[in-house]
């Protein structure tokens, strides 16, 4: 798999929680302690998160890391 596929599922797979969840972009970013705007890059496939990102991101949706990949 190419890396933008994978970050492009990635990104939906994380904004799909985040509605499940009821959080907006500002209350995700601000619980995961990163920028709104490179969460929305990230939910748009636009960006290639870090670990430690994701790490922050299923900390801040309160789940664990490997649930952003199951559905991948």
């Amino acid at each position: 798999m190419k890396y933008k596929y994978i970050c492009g599922r990635l990104g939906k797979e994380i904004l799909r929680i985040r509605k499940v969840k009821n959080l907006s972009q500002d209350d995700l970013a601000v619980d995961c302690n990163i920028d709104r705007s490179y969460l929305a890059e990230v939910e748009e496939g636009k960006a290639n998160p870090s670990l430690k990102i994701l790490c922050k991101i299923s900390e801040g949706l309160n789940i664990q890391l490997y649930q952003l990949f199951v559905n991948l």
